[in-house]
């Protein structure tokens, strides 16, 4: 094997990384302006070029395969709203856990147990209201991207939010600040906005569309 035939070889290995309908179309003619290109005497692909073509690859892959429609390109903003007002709910959660604990210091009548309790629970808050954040940006990139999965996984996180919010009504006098229930109940309606708009007919005639473009590729 001479060496032009070691780096066309190596060409179609990186290649194998884009849609196999592109490639059956493309493939040798892309091979062909790779070598036209490539410097006298190469014989393995530089990393450079490797990196390139990954690249596009991942985009090829990722980018939605049609323009979304109204509806799920309007949930997909709420969903970076959200995503914001998250953010907000956990600066202010973190804001507020010196007030909270303070004054459950200083509660009368409640037992060691039932303070370190409500202390833990401030804690896990605090944790998971940051974990939430970056949810929230993982169900933007998947709605946008129109994966069908992404929506079952939204609804999972909307149920999710819809339990905090309750926990957050039953525990309002222990570890809730009313702060924190404002924006608490902002990003639920936002997660209700978005739930409505990505289970419409179009929204899911759309995701079907795309499940189905990228099982062909």
């Amino acid at each position: 094997m001479n060496g032009q035939e070691k780096l066309e070889r190596g060409y179609r290995r990186v290649l194998a990384c884009y849609p196999r309908s592109f490639l059956s179309d493309s493939e040798d003619e892309i091979v062909a302006v790779l070598l036209d290109t490539a410097d006298e005497g190469q014989q393995r692909v530089r990393l450079a070029e490797a990196a390139d073509l990954i690249r596009g690859a991942l985009r090829m892959r990722l980018r939605p395969a049609s323009r979304p429609p109204r509806a799920v390109r309007g949930a997909v903003r709420l969903v970076c709203a959200g995503a914001v007002a998250q953010l907000a709910a956990a600066v202010t959660i973190i804001v507020t856990a010196a007030s909270v604990r303070a004054g459950l210091a200083s509660r009368p009548g409640i037992t060691a147990a039932l303070r370190d309790q409500a202390l833990s629970l401030l804690t896990f808050r605090e944790i998971s209201a940051i974990v939430a954040v970056v949810l929230w940006l993982l169900m933007a990139w998947a709605l946008s991207q129109g994966r069908d999965a992404g929506r079952l996984a939204f609804a999972s996180f909307f149920a999710l939010i819809t339990m905090t919010v309750l926990v957050g009504l039953a525990e309002h006098g222990a570890t809730y600040a009313a702060a924190d229930m404002i924006a608490g109940a902002a990003i639920w309606a936002i997660a209700l906005g978005t739930l409505v708009l990505i289970f419409m007919p179009q929204s899911s005639r759309y995701y079907r569309q795309v499940a189905r473009q990228a099982a062909h590729s």
